[in-house]
């Protein structure tokens, strides 16, 4: 079910009202309705778009919440500085999920999603749990039907469950076995969070990854041309990242707290390698959970980590 965004999330420090230089996001986002989107002939400026969902949260036996985090990202994100001054910043709301299936969401999600990334420079994808990954494949799909994609994931887990449906476990295996013209790269993997299945099926799909353990002090020059490399070898880039890979010190509101996991300047270090592309259509975020949040933390952490990608 979609409903389009909501003004009262976005407020914040009021400094001018007639300085640009002084606005904060809350002070230049628009409002559309997705659905009823015509295709722009020039992609320009930002698009939002949240999914409401933690159902794939619920199927992968992981803690609930994550529903409610499009908005609180949002609440995060409208006080802070608007240093694009005035570039179109568009909330197009969110997406709920009110199907029988969870895949049937993802479809709604995609369809919608797609719009957004044919419309604008950049599209930045709210969660929600982490099955917002196959919805986001589904989306660029859709734009870029023939291109090869090279799916960037920055997450403690490799997200490549074998279950009888869509789950926030799944969402990569099911690109994988779909879709011929894909790989992935996975960046921040627990070793104490995958099972050897889960291994052993990196290997046999040919997934690059690399260990949170690798990341912890700095990004190696080896793993900066390993990114590099990636992008350069494929068409499109989805990008996405799991919360969870942060180190629940810095992000306790999430589906599921990650411990030994990242330090959150080391995901902005390796974000600089991707976001700056062209190839990249959009870029996900996902299981931010305001249930076990605490000072508004994570959606903070969130908020601002978009607010850094923003070109």
């Amino acid at each position: 079910m979609y409903k389009q965004g909501e003004p009262n999330l976005w407020t914040g420090r009021l400094d001018s009202e007639t300085d640009p230089k002084k606005f904060r996001h809350f002070q230049t986002v628009t409002f559309e309705d997705l659905s009823k989107l015509e295709k722009s002939s020039m992609p320009s400026g930002v698009g939002i778009l949240g999914y409401a969902v933690d159902k794939g949260v619920a199927l992968n036996k992981g803690r609930i919440g994550a529903k409610e985090g499009p908005d609180a990202i949002k609440q995060a994100f409208a006080g802070l500085p608007d240093l694009n001054q005035c570039e179109i910043l568009v909330d197009y709301g969110n997406v709920y999920h009110d199907h029988e299936e969870l895949i049937d969401t993802q479809k709604e999600f995609a369809m919608l999603a797609a719009k957004s990334i044919a419309n604008h420079r950049q599209t930045f994808l709210l969660g929600g749990g982490h099955d917002i990954a196959y919805a986001q494949y589904l989306a660029t799909r859709k734009v870029y039907p023939t291109q090869s994609i090279g799916v960037i994931n920055i997450d403690a887990h490799f997200d490549t469950r074998a279950e009888q449906q869509s789950t926030s476990g799944t969402s990569f295996r099911q690109i994988l076995e779909e879709d011929e013209n894909t790989d992935y790269l996975v960046l921040g993997i627990a070793q104490g969070g995958n099972t050897q299945s889960l291994f052993d099926y990196a290997k046999e799909k040919k997934i690059d990854y690399v260990f949170a353990d690798e990341l912890l002090s700095h990004v190696s020059p080896t793993i900066k041309d390993m990114i590099e490399r990636f992008v350069h070898e494929h068409d499109v880039i989805m990008f996405t990242i799991c919360m969870d890979v942060i180190d629940s010190a810095f992000a306790p509101g999430v589906s599921a707290p990650a411990v030994l996991g990242l330090y959150p300047h080391t995901v902005l270090e390796l974000a600089k390698r991707i976001i700056p592309s062209d190839k990249v259509s959009s870029v996900s975020i996902a299981e931010m959970n305001p249930t076990y949040d605490a000072d508004n933390r994570t959606a903070k952490l969130v908020a601002n980590l978009v607010h850094h990608f923003l070109k």
